[in-house]
């Protein structure tokens, strides 16, 4: 029980501890307000030269106006994202250690990785989401078929059998996407994976591999191209970037749907101050006139949520697709 009497005799003490609980509060509040007061750093967990890399470093140079502070991207690659996602965890929460984030890091990566050094969900902070992307199917040109419809009448007809697609490796959201659409159509494909999408691509260009599933904006310069021909995009609304190409609930199945995100999200503890003062600077920096252009010659769209959104985001996809790919029987590895 506190005894007054005991502190009334020592006021030094009571003094004390008064003035150093004040100072602590008053410098975290302080610290807090001036944020940032330092470079932020970003941690990209992919290998340079990739979309993600490429979109990490577009976002830096806009943050970092908007924030009046240098935001410098680190790449972190190597074990599916959870190389880097593993510095972000282990970093102080004072909100200048970020990473840039997607489904197959979250979801995808920790069922397949037995030794994971950090909790998916309890050591990250959700700061908010920046763009969205559909998967999409493109084809060899020269195979016979001009939409989905077709391909599905085609590969339960005279090409039963015959066809395959690519991905960029088990787990991948490549390869993700063409068992939902297996799922969805009954089709039977041979699944070929490749060391990444990037390696894929001539192949089924050659007509080795019959079609390939990736994100759209490690497509859409093969679209643009003419190297090879789209079938589906595998969002709930048809993209802006391709507005001729039907969605799945077009082609008659609407739970053949995967949409590829990214987001920011921090260690787990971050100070709510620095999570909405980052979610508002994310928005800004998003919005300005050179960011939309360059995330539409991406393919992709702005996509913006709330940190409540994004954290309710990331659990409904680690527990969608985590259960896929125990479905799938890919084995830990």
């Amino acid at each position: 029980m506190f005894n007054l009497k005991r502190f009334i005799k020592f006021p030094g003490i009571v003094f004390s501890v008064v003035f150093s609980h004040v100072f602590f509060i008053s410098s975290n509040v302080l610290a807090q307000s001036e944020y940032p007061s330092k470079p932020i750093k970003l941690i990209v967990p992919y290998a340079t030269g990739g979309v993600s890399d490429t979109i990490g470093r577009v976002l830096a140079q806009s943050l970092g106006n908007v924030l009046k502070q240098a935001v410098i991207v680190e790449n972190r690659g190597g074990a599916g994202g959870t190389i880097g996602a593993a510095v972000v965890a282990k970093a102080a929460a004072d909100g200048y250690t970020l990473l840039l984030t997607s489904p197959p890091m979250i979801s995808v990566a920790p069922v397949l990785l037995k030794d994971l050094t950090y909790q998916n969900e309890d050591d990250f902070t959700a700061i908010g989401t920046i763009i969205v992307t559909p998967n999409i199917l493109v084809v060899n040109n020269n195979l016979p078929v001009k939409t989905f419809e077709d391909l599905v009448a085609y590969g339960k007809g005279s090409g039963k059998n015959n066809l395959s697609f690519a991905s960029a490796g088990p787990g991948s959201t490549g390869h993700l996407s063409g068992q939902i659409l297996l799922n969805a159509t009954g089709l039977n494909m041979v699944h070929v994976p490749y060391k990444s999408s990037g390696q894929a691509f001539p192949d089924v260009i050659s007509g080795q591999v019959s079609m390939v599933f990736d994100s759209l904006p490690s497509t859409i310069g093969f679209i643009r191209g003419g190297f090879v021909r789209p079938l589906l995009v595998m969002s709930e609304k048809r993209t802006p970037s391709l507005p001729d190409v039907k969605t799945a609930k077009e082609a008659g199945f609407p739970s053949a749907t995967m949409n590829f995100w990214m987001g920011i999200e921090g260690p787990a503890k971050l100070p709510k101050e620095i999570v909405y003062r980052l979610n508002l600077a994310l928005k800004e920096a998003m919005n300005t006139s050179e960011m939309r252009k360059q995330i539409e010659t991406l393919g992709a769209e702005i996509y913006l949520t709330s940190p409540d959104e994004f954290k309710a985001l990331r659990h409904a996809d680690i527990e969608k697709y985590g259960k896929l790919v125990k479905e799938m029987g890919l084995k830990p590895l």
